[in-house]
């Protein structure tokens, strides 16, 4: 096994802990707030503060890993984590789980960006889709993974054992990486990256990602809501401001000049949309509609993480051959075909095999080609030093759009006026739209840089 290839192995382990941890406790809700005595409410920041505080954090976290080192931001993200995941796992009240939680979506958040900043170095430009597609399929398969694991484990062990599972592999992790993995880091980056720029880009994306996560009770245009975009629209423009004038920004903007970054991250956040709405909605309708006990609906939905698996595999030299406008396209339309195959074949007879096997079969297939090409898209042109910068802001927009997704599902399943079975029809409409959108955003906006670059 070549070098390139170990590495790529060793920082997949915790990419796929930190992908896992965003979906695998949604199925224990009920059994958490049954046991430890919690509202609705509160329970909801179990699941809602991670993604919160996992979105907030991502874009200083690639700042700091150019200018103290990827290898040193992983190694502390990942020892971050394993300590969190057994606070939460130990937790003996809502409030020690929640804060661990958000202490566990820290740790994610720092070792993600740096761990995609310490794999493309390895390999050379005309390979790095390919690994970026390994990047990829581990990071789509376990995010898609998580409901069926956790219902699994929850099943036999109890909600507790989906965050014990964290730390024999944690560990096994930590210790690959701290014999395999060398120091990178931004040479001409000196002293400390600018705290005005780094406090309103945390402040923008927390406030942003707390509306979202939040709209099922506040609305989308509440006066909680408002209030959230009000204080959004007071820190991006000074945000901007000084990332233009600071000396070390915490986000360089000429990023945004490359056509393939930007575009690459429009189409990163429209993704997920669908992606994280339709594992929202599809667990709620094979419980609510047909059914289903919570371990039933979680292993009627493995069939999405085979398919990515199965599918991510020869992306990156799809990618690399044909370039990622021609990869992304058809799997975002495979996407849209899913979620409209779901508005209008679906009914409230269960009918597995017949109506709700092959959407989920197709959502697997649509993920594991758009999920490394759109990542490999927006990171694999950009200088070395500007990796892990470039990694977290992708990350981070992608996070948004995550909670954004969920937020809109969640916002037409509890439609006032309207049948059960109209709600879910109308989520998967809008989701199968929004999945045709990213391919219109690639083919409009997606070009590469010149060879010379």
């Amino acid at each position: 096994m070549t070098r390139g290839n170990k590495v790529l192995m060793c920082t997949s382990i915790g990419v796929a802990l930190s992908a896992v941890d965003t979906t695998i406790v949604n199925v224990a809700r009920d059994t958490i707030a049954k046991e430890l005595n919690g509202s609705d409410g509160t329970v909801s920041w179990v699941l809602s503060g991670y993604s919160i505080v996992f979105a907030a954090v991502l874009l200083t976290s690639g700042r700091l890993a150019d200018r103290y080192g990827r290898k040193r931001m992983y190694m502390t993200g990942l020892t971050i984590f394993i300590l969190s995941s057994a606070a939460c796992g130990f937790a003996w009240n809502l409030n020690i789980l929640i804060a661990g939680r958000a202490t566990q979506a820290v740790g994610a958040a720092l070792l993600t960006p740096a761990a995609l900043a310490l794999v493309l170095p390895e390999f050379p430009m005309e390979k790095r889709s390919s690994a970026l597609a390994v990047w990829g399929m581990v990071a789509s398969s376990s995010a898609a993974l998580g409901p069926p694991l956790g219902s699994v484990m929850i099943d036999a062990w109890g909600w507790r054992y989906a965050f014990f599972i964290n730390i024999p592999m944690g560990v096994a992790g930590w210790i690959m990486g701290k014999k395999l993995l060398h120091e990178h880091r931004d040479e001409n980056a000196q002293g400390l990256p600018d705290i005005v720029s780094i406090v309103c880009g945390v402040g923008a994306v927390g406030v942003i990602a707390l509306a979202f996560t939040e709209s099922n009770k506040w609305g989308f245009i509440g006066p909680k809501a408002l209030a959230a975009y009000a204080i959004a629209a007071v820190l991006i423009p000074v945000f901007v401001w000084r990332c233009n004038k600071a000396r070390l920004p915490v986000l360089d903007l000429r990023l945004l000049r490359s056509r393939s970054f930007s575009s690459a991250n429009v189409a990163g956040v429209l993704f997920s949309i669908p992606f994280y709405g339709s594992l929202v909605a599809d667990l709620s309708f094979l419980q609510r509609q047909w059914n289903y006990s919570v371990l039933g609906a979680g292993v009627a939905a493995t069939i999405s993480p085979i398919f990515s698996f199965i599918v991510s595999r020869p992306t990156g030299r799809l990618c690399d051959q044909f370039g990622h406008r021609k990869v992304v396209v058809p799997g975002a339309l495979i996407l849209a075909l899913s979620v409209f195959l779901r508005a209008a074949f679906m009914t409230s007879e269960a009918a597995y095999w017949t109506r709700m096997a092959l959407p989920i079969a197709l959502t697997g297939a649509g993920l594991g080609i758009l999920i490394p090409s759109i990542q490999s898209g927006a990171v694999k042109y950009l200088e070395m030093d500007r990796m892990a910068m470039g990694s977290a802001f992708y990350t981070t927009v992608r996070q948004l759009g995550a909670a954004l997704g969920v937020a809109l599902t969640v916002a037409m399943l509890q439609r006032a006026g309207h049948s059960t079975m109209t709600n879910f029809r109308a989520a998967w409409t809008l989701q199968g739209v929004v999945a045709v959108c990213v391919a219109v955003v690639m083919v409009i906006g997606f070009r590469p840089p010149a060879p010379t670059r």
